[in-house]
């Protein structure tokens, strides 16, 4: 109820250009060429682009709490990403989530698998703070950052989500502490890459 009042006070436009209509409209969204896949010990990643332009503003405004960007995120990787087994999303910290109202990776993961009607579940638990305000050599040395859910049995097979890839600790603490429980962590997706991980153009 309360999101159709607030999409009735303050309908939707697009985050980099203003015009009515989805947060990132066709004009401003990123292109499949902009795609980017690249591997991460092993394990193959698909983006939909460069942390830059359109896509990052989206992304900042997100982070800052606005809710119109999940869909459109959802939309664009549901059409482009190649997904296989069930759809398990990196969560941000409870403080982070807090102070935006919601959690944008388990957000958008519940929005891609309603629509590729795929299997989606919370395995995973942030066990430290974010990594927001961290330096290279601090983000790649910080590990243990995901625990399994208690009582959560974790899925044979997974596709991980996450917003954004910088160094990709985030990404491999979460691939080691799915492998440690026994889960084949198959691919991941993120909406935009910064790294300087390895890439080659296309679709995985």
């Amino acid at each position: 109820m309360l999101d159709f009042v607030r999409t009735w006070l303050f309908p939707p436009c697009c985050v980099s250009c203003d015009a009515p209509g989805p947060a990132l409209c066709a004009l401003c969204a990123p292109s499949p060429r902009e795609a980017q896949t690249f591997v991460l010990d092993g394990v193959p990643g698909f983006a939909l682009g460069p942390y830059a332009g359109a896509l990052r503003r989206a992304i900042v405004a997100m982070k800052h709490g606005e809710r119109d960007p999940l869909d459109a995120f959802a939309g664009l990787l549901a059409e482009r990403a190649m997904l296989e087994g069930t759809l398990v999303p990196l969560p941000t910290s409870r403080g982070r989530a807090a102070e935006r109202g919601f959690d944008q990776s388990v957000e958008i993961a519940r929005r891609i698998a309603l629509r590729r009607s795929i299997p989606f579940a919370q395995v995973l638990r942030k066990h430290r703070g974010p990594q927001e305000g961290l330096n290279r050599r601090e983000r790649l040395a910080s590990v243990d950052r995901f625990r399994i859910r208690n009582g959560v049995a974790p899925p044979a097979t997974v596709t991980l989500l996450d917003d954004v890839c910088t160094t990709g600790a985030t990404l491999r603490d979460a691939i080691r502490a799915l492998s440690e429980a026994g889960t084949r962590v198959q691919r991941f997706v993120v909406l935009a890459r910064t790294s300087a991980v390895p890439t080659r153009s296309g679709r995985p």
